[in-house]
């Protein structure tokens, strides 16, 4: 007699989506979990009970890094908030009141100087705003908690902003006239739609931020 045979595994996937900082510092996660199931039939003969099984991963789900290139040396930004979509079809989002600082110091750079930006993944966006904000003013507790870190915490309007013309997965963005001292450049991106998006109604996107110290 034939028999149909049904074997059912589940396996259980999860993600952790990051928003962190290049060099240590303070990084936020949201987790989630992802559990889909397989089902496959066959027909066979009399056996005895088999089992699917599939060891559970871990996949670390965020933006690619933005780096900028300077004559005095680079930066890589922190990443902000985001929502994120792999090419498997896992996809995460964070948020975050404030960012940590992307380095232990900011990057000179002078009025008038090309800052060159590149992503770490050759996945070109489809719109780059940049916002510069001056440090004073903006610069706070990440967060309530007490034991907190400081950084960008936004509070003011912008010195001035800009979207600057991409060339692929890279950008150029030439330094203004601004007064000497500290400042946050906010970079927001957004790229094309995924086709795996399993949130249509959301366009991959995230936020970075750079340090800079801006003189004439």
């Amino acid at each position: 007699m034939r028999l149909r045979r049904l074997l059912v595994g589940l396996a259980l996937a999860s993600f952790v989506a990051v928003a962190c900082r290049s060099s240590g510092g303070t990084a936020t996660s949201t987790p989630a979990s992802i559990v889909p199931t397989q089902v496959a039939t066959q027909e066979a003969t009399p056996a005895p009970t088999a089992a699917l099984t599939v060891t559970p991963g871990r996949i670390v789900l965020k933006p690619p890094d933005l780096t900028v290139r300077a004559a005095n040396g680079e930066q890589t930004a922190t990443i902000g908030p985001f929502f994120w979509v792999l090419d498997s079809g896992f996809a995460g989002e964070t948020t975050a009141p404030g960012l940590v600082l992307p380095s232990e110091q900011p990057l000179a750079v002078k009025v008038g100087e090309e800052l060159h930006f590149t992503f770490a993944e050759d996945r070109p966006p489809q719109s780059v705003k940049l916002a510069v904000y001056p440090q004073e003013g903006n610069y706070d507790q990440i967060a309530p908690d007490p034991d907190a870190p400081k950084g960008f915490v936004l509070k003011t309007d912008p010195a001035l902003t800009a979207e600057p013309t991409q060339q692929g997965a890279a950008f150029d963005w030439t330094v203004p006239e601004l007064a000497s001292g500290a400042y946050f450049v906010r970079i927001e991106v957004e790229w094309p739609q995924h086709p795996k998006n399993p949130r249509p109604d959301k366009t991959p996107r995230a936020v970075y931020l750079f340090w800079v110290q801006i003189s004439s």
